[in-house]
């Protein structure tokens, strides 16, 4: 309720009976207004505004007989519209280490938001938009047209009652294991009522930034950002999703039938392996060739190198040869895995064997490609995968330093790698 305080009457004494009165109404953006508000006409009558109305999100112009008598303007936004940035917003979203979502429909009271490539939608519902006693209706009509993928639903405001209607409606859903409802209460505290959790609101609940309330140019704008990464981003995978990754398969084909071919115990396996390890004694008489043929080569004792060098080749080589061209993903992985056999043969004095180079090459190619100047991927991609990739890097780095392990081999693909990218980003990428 409006506090009736906010307008103060301020005239001489004489003038308190004075018998004609007129509506001072408060107006507020949305049209909601204060009518019981009541001033005596007088000469000396002043009228203040008590700051303690203004709930947050609000502008407030106290008009009297047509005149604007006071004004303030909320400097905060609600609770709704600071979650609203906290999800959409890049740059609020990087700061809490998170991706940000699309918000891809706004239509009071309801913001709906999608994560592209995750399968999951959150529904954020504003209670004070809410007519009383129709919360459930509105969590059933949600639920109802969940068809596939991940829904949660937050519902913004309100009190305990707010968590019994959710309860009530997720016993109702159909697909209980793929819903999550949430209340957000007005300090940006968010609760799990029920179901699946998903941490992107989590951590933007507890992570509110402190924004001006939004217009509706301000939530226009942010739809259209959404779809327009979104539409973005859909056609980036179209184009490069849809091409085989032959030299990539042809890498791995050729991995495999080496390591077939050296791991039989037998005289002529053992001799392959010598001839194209990277033994430095070897590089030193002038056998330059295991600079190179070292990386097709694995421990023939165990397999599970092998296998994790070849799982992470596929991973790495079949997302960037559709965005390179078969020529540059293989001169990419033939000069990253001479700069690691070259780094290994000064560095160390041990025998070296594994495509490992060359994959640090293609990490460190993906990193190029998103700090090249010219724009690769698009904004939703580059975002979720440059936090992925800090987390492959770090664990990398870690295993690097392990007992058995060539780093020399992996940072001097790595580097390779990075600065080979970022040659290749200057141009447009080729198909061939």
């Amino acid at each position: 309720m409006a506090c009736k305080a906010c307008l103060l009457l301020s005239r001489p004494a004489e003038n308190h009976n004075h018998p004609d009165e007129k509506l001072a109404e408060a107006s507020f953006p949305g049209k909601r207004t204060i009518p019981d508000l009541r001033v005596r006409e007088a000469a000396s009558t002043s009228v203040r505004f008590c700051p303690t109305c203004a709930l947050g999100a609000v502008e407030v112009c106290i008009r009297y007989n047509g005149l604007a008598l006071a004004a303030t303007t909320a400097t905060t936004a609600s609770t709704r519209d600071r979650l609203i940035v906290a999800l959409a917003a890049a740059d609020a979203a990087g700061r809490a280490g998170r991706n940000a979502a699309a918000l891809v429909a706004f239509d009071e009271p309801m913001a709906v938001f999608e994560w592209l490539g995750a399968g999951k939608a959150l529904v954020v519902l504003d209670h004070a938009g809410i007519p009383e006693g129709e919360l459930g209706a509105y969590l059933d009509r949600v639920l109802g047209a969940h068809e596939k993928g991940l829904l949660f639903i937050a519902v913004v405001g309100g009190g305990t009652a707010v968590d019994e209607a959710m309860r009530a409606a997720d016993a109702r859903a159909r697909n209980r294991d793929h819903i999550g409802l949430y209340h957000v209460d007005e300090t940006g505290r968010t609760c799990r009522v029920a179901g699946r959790r998903l941490p992107e609101l989590e951590k933007a609940g507890g992570a509110l930034p402190e924004v001006a309330p939004l217009s509706q140019g301000d939530v226009e704008a942010i739809v259209e950002r959404g779809r327009r990464e979104r539409l973005e981003t859909v056609e980036f995978l179209r184009r490069n999703s849809y091409r085989f990754p032959q030299a990539t398969f042809a890498i791995i084909a050729l991995c495999f039938l080496l390591f077939a071919a050296t791991a039989a115990n037998d005289e002529r396996g053992r001799w392959l392996f010598d001839r194209l390890c990277n033994c430095p004694a070897g590089i030193r008489s002038g056998e330059v060739w295991r600079l190179l043929t070292y990386a097709l080569l694995h421990d023939t004792r165990n397999l599970t190198h092998l296998i994790v060098n070849m799982v992470s080749l596929y991973s790495l080589g079949s997302f960037l040869e559709p965005l390179l061209g078969r020529r540059r993903l293989v001169s990419m992985f033939v000069l990253s895995a001479l700069a690691g056999g070259v780094a290994s043969a000064l560095f160390t004095r041990a025998i070296s064997v594994g495509a490992s180079g060359a994959v640090w090459g293609l990490m460190g190619a993906t990193f190029g490609l998103l700090a090249g100047r010219q724009r690769v991927f698009p904004a939703l991609i580059a975002r979720s995968l440059r936090q992925r990739l800090l987390v492959i890097l770090a664990l990398n780095v870690a295993v690097s330093f392990l007992p058995g392990i060539d780093r020399y081999c992996h940072f001097g693909g790595g580097i390779a790698g990075y600065l080979l990218a970022l040659h290749f980003a200057r141009r447009p990428a080729e198909r061939a």
